[in-house]
């Protein structure tokens, strides 16, 4: 039997957390306020930062509660949910164009039952720019495919594995979040720009979010490094 052993360093997938970052709704409003308090040494100053923001910006994982009433919080979730054997699928691409059933299949990825899925679309190095908001996506039968090879979650590089919101139809039926989340497939978004150094391998990954009570999501520090197989 065959197991994953990490070589070389850790690569953190996290993008950077900021006043502007990019968010899904102008009233996810992202705010850090710095305290000095009274406490402490001489001649220190002690400052605590205060944060604003919502459980869907930056690096994050979805949980089902996000779009399923009764569905399972984040904190539900046992840590195994988020850790564990993968691999980083390379699908670079520029612009709204989605990534299929058909063609994933003729990559051939060596995805197994049980395995997280990174899609790197090349994009976390747009994050903050204009050219972030028109990404690919997962085209529909693309999560069919993953859920049919039984993976446990899946992790994107832009700002959802949907069509981004700028190119919905009034009536969009957010396909690949209905398609996973329902079967407790965790979806990650916002991964960043070092993805792309570990396109194509298998991987080993810890992304194991802040455990909200109750919480439809949670940010994510995420970190992955390549793997090799050992009897």
């Amino acid at each position: 039997m065959s197991r994953p052993v990490g070589t070389g360093e850790w690569v953190d997938l996290s993008q950077p957390m900021y006043e502007e970052m990019p968010r899904a709704l102008p009233e996810s409003q992202v705010c850090f306020t710095p305290q000095y308090i009274g406490t402490g040494p001489p001649g220190s100053a002690v400052r605590i930062t205060h944060l604003t923001l919502s459980t869907h910006v930056g690096t994050h994982v979805d949980a089902a509660l996000h779009f399923l009433p009764g569905g399972r919080a984040i904190e539900e979730y046992p840590v195994d949910a988020f850790v564990g054997p993968g691999v980083v699928i390379d699908a670079r691409r520029e612009g709204v164009v989605p990534v299929t059933r058909a063609e994933i299949e003729a990559m051939d990825p060596d995805v197994r039952e049980g395995d997280i899925v990174f899609f790197c679309f090349g994009y976390g190095r747009h994050f903050g720019t204009p050219e972030y908001r028109d990404h690919p996506y997962l085209g529909d039968d693309a999560a069919d495919w993953l859920v049919e090879r039984g993976v446990k979650l899946v992790g994107v590089d832009t700002t959802t594995p949907d069509l981004g919101g700028a190119h919905r139809p009034s009536d969009y039926a957010y396909p690949v979040h209905m398609t996973l989340l329902p079967r407790d497939i965790l979806i990650i978004e916002h991964l960043g720009p070092r993805l792309e150094e570990l396109a194509g391998q298998r991987v080993e990954i810890n992304a194991v979010p802040l455990p909200i009570r109750g919480g439809d999501g949670a940010p994510a520090p995420v970190i992955a490094r390549a793997v090799k197989e050992n009897a």
